[in-house]
This record gives C-alpha cells, structure tokens and sequence, in this order.
C-alpha cells in the first residue's frame, strides 16, 4: 500500500490510478488524502490514520494516496477535479470508486483544524460512512 511518500504533479495521477487498480482487485474504495509536509494539521490526520480506531475501519476498506500540494501550488488540478479548493484547508480526503469515479469531497476543510479540534472518533466515522459495503452473496 502506497502510504509512505507524497506525490508530485505528474505522478499523482499515476498513483491514483494504481490505487484504484489495486482497490478494484481487493474489493476496497481510495481515499485520496490531500496535504502538505509544513501542515502541523496534516501530520496530525496522518497519524490518526494509524489509529487503534481509526485504522481498523481504513486498512481494510481503502486505499490511501497521499497528494502533496506542496506550499499550496501543486496538484490543484486535481483538486479541482474532485470540485475541491486548497483555499478551504487540508487536509483534505476525496474518496473514490475502484473505477475513478467520484463518491465524496471534502469541499469545506472539515478536517483543515485535525490537530486540535477533531477526535479521531470524528475521523473514524468519516471512513466508516464512506466505507464500501459489503458484497451481498446472491
């Protein structure tokens, strides 16, 4: 699981598609996680990540890329793909379907204060809402 670098420009785009591959063949949704290495906020949700009660929900239901924006001059097209705005704050998660497709946005920096004002109970439910559900046997 890619989770341990940011990406750049031209690969990001690389990177979400291998991720969306990778969730397709593992039954899994992406969560593409916009932010910055300057970003005491971003840190912060990057850990929450790991939580006990975080992570239990988002390992095994998403694949998570993370996008640099650098000092907020990079990968805003992307954001802008997704109808999101580094003006409202990173961190900042889209989520997608194995297919690319769009599920949800952060378009109000909901997490843009992680650090100090969210719980990670706040961050796990977000992934918990937005976790793939379960394949029916038919």
């Amino acid at each position: 699981m890619e989770t341990s670098r940011s990406h750049d420009q031209e690969d990001a785009h690389a990177a979400i598609a291998a991720a969306c591959r990778q969730a397709a063949a593992e039954g899994k949704r992406v969560a593409v996680v916009f932010g910055a290495n300057w970003c005491p906020d971003c840190e912060a949700f990057k850990r929450a990540l790991g939580h006990r009660l975080v992570a239990p929900i988002v390992d095994p239901n998403f694949v998570v890329v993370k996008v640099s924006v650098g000092n907020r001059d990079r990968n805003l097209d992307l954001m802008a793909e997704y109808g999101m705005n580094v003006g409202s704050g990173i961190p900042s998660v889209a989520i997608l379907e194995p297919d690319g497709s769009l599920v949800v946005a952060q378009r109000d920096g909901e997490f843009r204060n992680a650090s100090a004002l969210l719980s990670v109970a706040e961050i796990s439910s977000f992934f918990h809402r937005w976790a793939p559900e379960p394949a029916q046997a038919s």
